[in-house]
């Protein structure tokens, strides 16, 4: 978030947004950012093995996206359904991008990695990914209310994920039913687009999550505020 925000760690190691506007929090989030980072590379560095190139399901865009709006691409969003602060972007400045797009004031792409496995018991990163790509497969419309109730029920770090029939339960909330979703989680349908799509993010330069760009910038602020800020000077240089 921006240098104004505040996460605090509760007793399950969830980290949740208590005031946004609060002074003193860019200590505490560059942190907690250094400690995901270092686990990120310590998990990643030393697995440089081929994993070989799986196209991405034709509801993506070439390179594993889910693109949302009509035009081309303004803000990208890299994320890991493990991730906490990807947790704190998408409860608090997730909404308003959602209805920017929803408005056709700009469009979305949405990359979902999956880079921190090491911070579950059973790969819950991994299989989140691959739930999140069924879904859109299945229906790519109820994907943003998927991922939004994903992160709500994010697990604690360090310990299990969310089951698959958990997982299963989450998209039937989300609009998505029927014996292909759960046949689709329960057998890692896409396991191999996720773990190639993974690497293929590692190596291209990706070493935290999440990454949101505006344009080619990297966005800083990950405010509603920050947002909305970003995007206007992005379409303002535009014209």
């Amino acid at each position: 978030m921006n240098r104004s925000s505040r996460k605090v760690a509760g007793a399950t190691g969830q980290r949740r947004l208590v005031n946004p506007m609060s002074v003193g929090a860019v200590i505490v989030i560059v942190a907690l950012i250094a400690v995901i980072t270092a686990n990120f590379v310590h998990k990643h560095n030393d697995k440089q093995e081929a994993v070989a190139a799986v196209a991405p399901p034709a509801v993506f865009t070439p390179d594993g996206r889910l693109h949302f709006g009509t035009g081309d691409t303004l803000v990208t969003v890299i994320t890991d359904f493990q991730c906490p602060i990807c947790h704190q972007f998408e409860t608090t400045t997730g909404p308003t991008l959602t209805d920017l797009v929803n408005s056709g004031q700009v469009s979305a792409d949405y990359d979902t990695v999956a880079v921190l496995d090491g911070l579950s018991k059973d790969n819950y990163s991994s299989r989140a990914a691959n739930a999140g790509v069924c879904v859109a497969v299945a229906n790519k419309d109820a994907w943003l209310d998927f991922s939004k109730r994903l992160f709500e029920n994010q697990p604690a770090e360090n310990g299990p994920g969310l089951t698959d029939d958990r997982l299963i339960q989450i998209a039937a909330d989300a609009g998505v039913t029927g014996p292909d979703l759960a046949d689709c989680v329960h057998s890692s349908r896409y396991a191999g687009f996720v773990k190639s799509h993974s690497r293929q993010a590692i190596t291209a330069g990706l070493t935290h999550v999440p990454v949101v760009k505006v344009g080619d910038v990297t966005l800083e602020n990950l405010t509603p505020d920050g947002l909305r800020a970003a995007i206007a000077r992005a379409t303002s240089a535009a014209k």
